[in-house]
């Protein structure tokens, strides 16, 4: 992307709407609800809602009761798929949580029956709970940062953290750090460059066969072999062609405005855990990489999209206006359209772009850099 359009997401307008306080919303608990259900369908985490309710016993709620919804863009749970041999207590390990949050998180009646292919909801920030584990769940150590403190200072703080660490956990590209913003010490470090497959690409009028192959950096043959053509001089405008590709990681909305807002603080204490992309509404939110799309609504994230991409990453998306195609996705199809559904309500259209990876979440925005959007 133009270094033009970067410095033109920090405007008056955009810092404005990245200022607007969002207030939470309350529930009232019904009778069968648990609190992992009305986390997954208000859109947010159990353990946000927990917190923000000073629960004690999570498995303890009584009609008639009244919950606080965290009122901001919440953390996205992972999800995990069960594979055999796996048990609870393992998975619960692997992502540094408990088997009693998996429990409660996904309602289930017997913990010690669970199925191969089984999907398992990992409450969101369950990596911050041991560290050591794995290299790409963090230690759940953070600072928050001080006017004039630098990357440097701040390491110098914490024995054995350095500067360069501090900027690849939190996708600091030019050294750059706001007053406010929360920085994780450690954690998982990832920027998107796609996997071996497909894209999908929609003809347009006056497009040739051999325009569309240089393109996307193919041969002729090749979409040809993929997509059985008979004749390649009668393709026809609005036809979707499958492109085979390398390596290809696909900017989720083209032309957008952002600038690196991970960290920044909300309210009720929170951070921002992802980047805001700005767009004029019903931009197209198109697949970053090829998986599988599916799609929820809650009061906070609006119409969202969760991604499971090829790649072992997990996208996800919120405040759609309005959804897209779901399932099985190439890199570069439509999933949804860019809207302020949820809590975005009367704030600035824009996709809440957000990435996770075992139970980490990463900050999109050395990504979306690196792969020119």
């Amino acid at each position: 992307m133009p270094e033009r359009r970067r410095v033109r997401a920090i405007t008056a307008g955009l810092v404005i709407a990245l200022l607007v306080a969002v207030f939470s919303v309350e529930y009232t608990v019904k009778s069968g609800d648990t609190l992992g259900r009305i986390a997954r369908d208000h859109g947010v985490s159990l353990s946000e809602l927990i917190s923000a309710n000073d629960i004690i016993d999570p498995d303890l709620i009584r009609p008639g009761q009244v919950l606080v919804i965290p009122g901001e863009d919440g953390e996205a749970d992972v999800v995990h798929v069960v594979t055999s041999g796996e048990t609870l207590t393992r998975i619960a390990s692997k992502y540094g949580t408990t088997v009693s949050a998996l429990v409660t998180a996904n309602d289930l009646s017997n913990p010690n029956l669970i199925r191969i292919g089984q999907k398992l909801v990992v409450p969101a920030g369950s990596g911050s709970g041991q560290s050591g584990q794995d290299p790409n769940v963090r230690s759940g150590r953070y600072h928050v940062v001080r006017a004039g403190e630098s990357l440097a200072s701040i390491a110098a703080q914490y024995p054995g953290v350095t500067a360069d660490q501090l900027a690849a956990a939190n996708g600091i590209v030019a050294g750059v750090i706001y007053s406010g913003t929360r920085l994780f010490l450690d954690g998982p470090t990832f920027i998107g460059k796609g996997t071996g497959g497909e894209v999908s690409y929609v003809v347009e009028r006056g497009d040739r066969l051999g325009d569309i192959a240089h393109d996307h950096g193919v041969s002729v043959s090749a979409i040809i072999d993929v997509n059985d053509i008979a004749n390649p001089n009668l393709i026809r405008s609005g036809q979707t062609l499958r492109i085979p590709t390398g390596s290809l990681w696909v900017c989720p909305v083209a032309g957008a405005t952002f600038f690196n807002d991970w960290g920044f603080p909300r309210t009720g204490g929170r951070f921002h855990e992802g980047n805001d992309l700005y767009a004029t509404r019903g931009t197209p939110v198109r697949a970053p990489v090829s998986g599988t799309v599916e799609f929820k609504t809650g009061s906070i994230g609006g119409r969202q999209f969760n991604l499971q991409g090829s790649d072992g990453i997990m996208y996800l998306g919120s405040h759609l206006d309005s959804f897209g195609k779901s399932g099985q996705v190439l890199a570069g199809e439509v999933v949804g359209f860019v809207g302020n559904s949820g809590n975005a309500d009367g704030i600035r259209p824009h996709l809440h772009f957000g990435m996770y990876h075992k139970g980490g979440v990463i900050n999109p925005y050395p990504t979306l850099i690196q792969n020119g959007c």
